[in-house]
Order: structure tokens, then sequence, then C-alpha cells
């Protein structure tokens, strides 16, 4: 933590270090401010440049970043500078993420659950039109416009990988993965050390849509020393308790699209349309006076 007061201040290729946000994979996040034309940015500096474990360092973020970047589609623009033989990342800055926002919330109303779910699914069809499954979906991987805040964007590809090979055909299944992800929103594919596919960055949005709504997941606070294991009870957690337990109290949809996207099979391509026009007739029916998320209020 010292290190990263330490650069508070200091000034990286015209970019003036103003505060530190957050730490993403393999990489700390601080706000910075071009010297010259007064613009805030958002500066990602690696933690270490090599790869960790086998999994994919910063700069394979950032080549991510350069294929998928689209702010209409919910991936902010980046860019990669040098700063004594370091690479980092700078990216348009953007606002709180959805788990800070839910700090101050506690929990969303069912009006903002289900403008979220839209967003989530069409940011998603995005990325995975370019081969990339995400990998690593949680609250505090979407953030807010840091001007419109009520534009979603989907951060923090260090995890992200290709899901189909060069010549076109999807990866082969495998069950022998290591765990990958954030346990408390990881798919149950995951759990079990199987490899991942678009399905499963659907199955997190479902247990964020859950969480955010709820306030709590029945998995959260299932405790062990070893890691491995904790991994594991809460794996079997999420096996055993059934869609319609687990989304108790909401809309019958959520019951279906969690369903829907636990039964698809690995190399099988979502249908995001389908499933972004279940939530938006499920709003129209609603009969919401507005489009506002609840931090808009």
């Amino acid at each position: 933590m010292d290190d990263i007061k330490n650069l508070i201040g200091t000034t990286i290729n015209k970019y003036t270090i103003t505060r530190y946000i957050n730490s993403g994979s393999f990489g700390n996040v601080f706000e910075a401010v071009h010297k010259i034309s007064g613009d805030k940015v958002a500066l990602k500096i690696p933690i270490k440049t090599s790869e960790r474990d086998g999994l994919p360092s910063i700069l394979s973020e950032a080549r991510i970043y350069k294929q998928i970047a689209n702010p209409e589609r919910g991936i902010a623009n980046m860019k990669i500078i040098k700063h004594k033989e370091q690479k980092i990342i700078v990216m348009d800055l953007l606002g709180s993420s959805l788990e800070s926002l839910l700090h101050t919330h506690k929990k969303f109303g069912m009006k903002t659950i289900i403008l979220l779910a839209m967003s989530m699914i069409d940011i998603m069809k995005h990325i995975h039109s370019y081969g990339y499954i995400h990998r690593d979906i949680k609250p505090d991987n979407f953030a807010i416009g840091y001007e419109s805040s009520s534009k979603l964007y989907c951060i923090d590809f260090g995890l992200s990988k290709k899901f189909l090979k060069k010549n076109g055909n999807h990866i082969d299944f495998s069950d022998k993965k290591r765990f990958c992800g954030t346990a408390r929103y990881a798919s149950i594919a995951a759990h079990t050390n199987k490899e991942q596919s678009r399905k499963d960055d659907l199955e997190s949005i479902a247990y964020i849509l859950i969480y955010m709504y709820k306030g709590k997941l029945p998995w959260q606070g299932i405790k062990h020393k070893e890691k491995k294991e904790r991994y594991k009870l809460i794996g079997e957690k999420k096996t055993k308790v059934t869609p319609e337990v687990l989304c108790k109290d909401m809309p019958k949809e959520f019951v279906i699209f969690l369903k829907y996207v636990r039964n698809l099979d690995f190399d099988e391509k979502p249908h995001y349309s389908a499933l972004k026009k279940m939530f938006f007739n499920l709003y129209r029916s609603r009969s919401y006076k507005n489009d506002k998320l609840e931090w808009e209020k």
C-alpha cells in the first residue's frame, strides 16, 4: 500500500496521478489528469508484467481491449503508453462500480435490476462476438459512466480468454481446469474445474442480479481455512439451491433466465436477443414512469 501512496502526485508521460481507484487483475488502477489537455483518465499500472501461473498478463488484457473497445457498447477506449520500460494501460475514466453503488444503496429496486439485466446481456453479446469470454463477471467489474451515470461499462479483462480457436471452431471441453473467477458469482462449471464458455458469463450475471436485488446470496458466509475447499463448498451449495429458491420473490423471468443459461451446452451460442426481449417485456409490463436508475434519483 505504501507503493501505491507514493505514486499519488507523480507524473507518467504527461499524466499526473491524482488518486488510487482500486486493484484489478494484474494491476493497480489510478485516476490521472493530462497535464496539457486536463482530460481525466484511468491508468492501470501492472503489479508485474510477466505472466503469472499461466494466466494472462496486463498486456494480454490490453490486446483484448484494443479489439473490443467500443464505448457505445459498454467497453471503454484504451491505449498503451511506455514509462521506464513498463507498459501502462490508459483508459477512459469511468464512474463508480456497481459494488460501490451497492455499498451506498444496500440493494437495488426491480426497475434498476431489469435495466441492468438488459445492459449486461448486450455487453456480453458484444464481448462474445469477438470470440472472448470474460470469466470474472461481478459487480466490481461493471462501472457506470463518468459523465453519464445511466451508461454501464464492463471492465477488467485480466482473466478473459478466447473461446474460439484460430480456425473459428469452439475450444474443446475439459474438466481439468483450475478455478477461475470470483467464488461468489462464479458458475457451477467453474467450481467443478470445467472449461468455461459463453454460458458461464451469463450464469454469473444471473447471480449478480439476484445479489443486487436481495442484498445477499445463500452461499455467502461459507468459510474454510483452505481456499480450494471453500470454493468446493460454495459450488456444492450453488448446485443444491434451485433457481426457484434463489429467485424467490422475484419475477419468473429470472428463474427462466438462470435455468436457460445453466442448461446451455458448452459450445452453444446463447440467444441474447430473446433474453433481452424477455426482460424488456417484463419492464414494459410494469409501466415504470421513467428509465432512471437507482443512483440517478
